[in-house]
């Protein structure tokens, strides 16, 4: 995913959604890539973990916290980046209202992964005078290469990336059928729950 956006060190990343995936966005792009990073979640406890993992910061997009719309998430990106947007944004959640206000939140020239897949048959409403006159460019990324998977590997063994910063609680496995239906209803705050047999 971030191999295909050219982030340089120093650039500004944006990852918007931090569930496993974007909370190991986060951690790559700082230690891995030598970024400034900006973490936005609807709830607090991802940007806590994200916070943990290496963002410098984090946007807490809520009902309840002053940031309960996108237009005044892309304020505060802009505000927090002189006025020009993120150089790169890593999507991460998966649902079109996501992918729509990733291109907000990106600078003119920058770049988008679209790396949360939506679900088949969705559709996206992208402003294309945005992406156009901006000259945003737009990836998804969703296979890997041989090379990934030993630069992996790689970040594993040096211990940039560890399965422990993204599983924060355990339940037996008799408590399956509960930990899937918190899951499903957002109930449990957990960010990766770990089934112990």
């Amino acid at each position: 995913g971030l191999d295909e956006t050219g982030v340089q060190p120093g650039d500004t990343v944006a990852v918007l959604g931090l569930g496993p995936i974007g909370l190991m966005f986060v951690r790559l792009a700082r230690f891995a890539f030598g970024t400034r990073v900006i973490s936005i979640a609807r709830r607090v406890e991802q940007i806590d973990q994200a916070l943990l993992l290496g963002s410098q910061e984090g946007i807490l997009l809520s009902k309840n916290s002053e940031l309960h719309s996108d237009s005044a998430v892309i304020s505060e990106i802009k505000a927090r980046t002189g006025g020009r947007g993120a150089d790169v944004v890593i999507e991460a959640v998966g649902v079109p209202a996501a992918w729509e206000l990733a291109t907000r939140l990106v600078r003119k020239g920058g770049l988008i992964n679209f790396f949360g897949g939506c679900a088949a048959g969705s559709k996206v409403g992208l402003d294309t005078d945005v992406l156009h006159y901006s000259e945003i460019t737009c990836k998804a990324s969703f296979h890997h290469t041989p090379a990934h998977i030993a630069r992996s590997l790689e970040l594993l063994a040096d211990g940039t990336m560890n399965a422990g910063y993204f599983i924060n609680h355990e339940e037996p496995l008799s408590r399956l059928p509960k930990v899937l239906d918190d899951l499903a209803h957002h109930k449990n705050g957990q960010i990766k729950t770990a089934i112990i047999p």
